[in-house]
């Protein structure tokens, strides 16, 4: 129970930080920033964060589909 809740949260992770990017990279929102404008530097970093969290919920353990074997 506990590791479908990881990939869960994983997925949950991956979903705000890609929220999070495209809001940087629109400049809606500016947080911890010094001038105004869009922040393309703080939305890739989103971006990244966002794969990062797919890849965990790629290789958490947990619940998934079983393998074919020969």
């Amino acid at each position: 129970m506990v590791l479908v809740r990881m990939k869960i949260l994983a997925a949950l992770l991956a979903l705000v930080f890609f929220v999070l990017g495209i809001l940087y990279w629109t400049g809606t929102i500016q947080f911890g920033s010094s001038h105004a404008g869009p922040h393309h530097s703080h939305a890739i970093l989103f971006f990244v964060l966002g794969i990062l969290s797919l890849v965990w919920m790629r290789f958490a353990p947990g619940a998934s589909t079983p393998s074919r074997t020969r």
